[in-house]
């Protein structure tokens, strides 16, 4: 039997019970999950320098300008930073990685940065989809692969262009897709076998890639690629640049977080306008400093819960609420107080 100051079995070099011992029921995918959530959420902070700042703002700017015909704003700025971090500037991402193999950590999440020390674009076509599991195949290789994707989004004979990395904890051969990967449905051949060319021809360059997303469509549809043939992967994001909000307007960001909210209270049959206008004042009136917009939405539902504004009816638990909006319960704490606070005034 491990005694609760024995060291973890998982391998972490912790002691058990500051490690998978706080698990009762010792789920340790929960804990792996939660400290992957961790790593990711800690790259910006300590891998990016002012330089890389002021390089991506204006990374962003000519990309907006270049491709605003083919996708949504939101959707460019999300591009720009994943190429920028993955594949245009790999050492920043590896360098990061290296140094947190380094440390005393579990060796599921070893392995899983391990492998995610090599990102790479493909172009794979969905062969089939059962639920979350979804089967490729890619354009060039024709090598089959997994990944895990939202069960409501069908996917079967469309193509899937982006950056992935290795992930066996969906199989042997399993992916993890980044936040800028594409959806392309199959009536838009063109696009892929555009792609699937420059890729056979060992095209590296991420800006002539995303490109061909203008140069296979006619101008006079161009405008309406964003919205009807590209479309963001609902799947495990993996890096946001910090967004900070001053406006006293509402941002594309902040417009997020009450989406969110109001998707959540939508969705559990909840009377909350007036926890809705509230949020709006408080973003209006406060700074957020935020990488994801679903961390701020669930320590928003929680505080909103927390002070009666928002009925019974839905998620009790941080980890339920944290789970809903797909972030690790540890992170949604700073925000919940936040708001709870500017609710008490």
């Amino acid at each position: 039997m491990i005694g609760r100051n024995d060291p973890c079995p998982c391998g972490s070099g912790k002691k058990y019970k500051k490690c998978c011992g706080k698990n009762a029921v010792g789920d340790i995918s929960t804990l792996v999950s939660e400290d992957i959530d961790r790593i990711v959420e800690g790259f910006v902070k300590e891998s990016f320098n002012t330089a890389d700042y002021h390089a991506l703002e204006k990374r962003n700017h000519q990309w907006q300008n270049a491709l605003n015909h083919a996708f949504a704003d939101s959707l460019i700025d999300t591009i720009a930073m994943e190429t920028y971090i993955y594949i245009d500037r790999p050492n920043l991402w590896r360098n990061y990685l290296n140094k947190q193999l380094a440390q005393p950590i579990r060796p599921q999440v070893k392995d899983i940065l391990s492998a995610w020390l090599t990102p790479t674009f493909l172009l794979a076509k969905v062969e089939s989809q059962n639920g979350e599991l979804i089967t490729l195949i890619d354009e060039v290789s024709k090598k089959r692969y997994l990944m895990t994707g939202s069960p409501s989004k069908k996917f079967s004979g469309n193509w899937l262009f982006g950056i992935f990395m290795p992930d066996k904890r969906k199989g042997e051969n399993g992916l993890t897709a980044t936040s800028s990967v594409i959806f392309i449905p199959n009536d838009k051949v063109n696009i892929s076998k555009a792609l699937a060319s420059k890729l056979e021809s060992n095209v590296t360059d991420s800006f002539e890639l995303y490109k061909t997303f203008l140069e296979a469509v006619a101008p006079e549809v161009q405008s309406e690629v964003a919205t009807t043939v590209v479309e963001e992967v609902p799947v495990t994001k993996a890096v946001e640049v910090e967004k900070t909000v001053t406006e006293s307007e509402l941002s594309p960001f902040q417009t997020e977080i009450l989406e969110l909210v109001q998707q959540y209270v939508t969705e559990y049959n909840l009377s909350a306008d007036a926890f809705t206008a509230l949020l709006q004042q408080y973003l209006e009136q406060n700074t957020v400093k935020a990488k994801k917009a679903n961390t701020v939405a669930a320590g928003a539902v929680l505080a909103g819960q927390a002070a009666a504004i928002i009925p019974e009816g839905g998620l009790s638990k941080v980890k339920d609420v944290a789970a809903y909006y797909e972030v690790s319960a540890s992170s949604v704490s700073k925000y919940r107080d936040q708001i709870s606070e500017f609710l008490a005034q």
